[in-house]
């Protein structure tokens, strides 16, 4: 640790530091303390303790400058930090979104690439009880068109538009008449071979 200086040893150091902070030049300075104690400090030795004193003040001033400049980074990289992992909540948000769209989509595709056409649907019969195969595949793809008809209406509540229905050919009475007239011969060709 460096010896202290004239100054700083002066039995009247605070009123040196007063006088110092009241800008009073280091030549007025001596000459008081000279003229009222008779102490002896030259005004350089005083010139070079107000030099050191400014010297220490820029270097704590930048040192809580950069302290300051420190803790609004900090700041600025939490509300940054905040505001990205809100940006990518939103964008799983919006992903899941845009997904379950897609899924809607391919739902509504693969109804609409289903014919039902049930004129073309013979009955099948093995050991007199009657198969209707086409006929149970057919009543799934009537429940996919139907599953097509709530994706579009769940599609358009989300985009917020007119939903376009699926393209669906079915006449239901013809289909009810249809399992209806193949309940009667399946009854009628049981009852036959009995």
């Amino acid at each position: 640790m460096p010896p202290k200086s004239k100054v700083e040893k002066s039995p009247h150091f605070n009123e040196i530091l007063d006088m110092i902070e009241k800008s009073i030049s280091p030549r007025h300075i001596s000459d008081y303390l000279k003229n009222e104690y008779d102490e002896s400090i030259s005004h350089t030795a005083i010139n070079n303790f107000v030099k050191k004193i400014k010297s220490k003040t820029a270097s704590e001033y930048y040192k809580q400058q950069k302290a300051k400049e420190k803790k609004k980074k900090a700041k600025v990289d939490e509300v940054v930090d905040k505001e990205l992992a809100n940006k990518e909540a939103i964008d799983d948000v919006v992903k899941k979104g845009v997904s379950d769209l897609e899924a809607l989509d391919n739902i509504i595709t693969e109804a609409n690439k289903l014919k039902l056409d049930i004129s073309n649907i013979k009955p099948k019969y093995l050991e007199n009880y009657c198969v209707n195969s086409e006929a149970e595949i057919e009543k799934l793809k009537i429940q996919a068109k139907r599953l097509a008809i709530q994706a579009v209406k769940t599609k358009s509540g989300i985009l917020k538009d007119n939903p376009e229905p699926p393209d669906i050919n079915v006449n239901i009475n013809d289909l009810n008449n249809f399992f209806k007239k193949q309940r009667e011969i399946a009854i009628k060709k049981a009852t036959e071979e009995k």
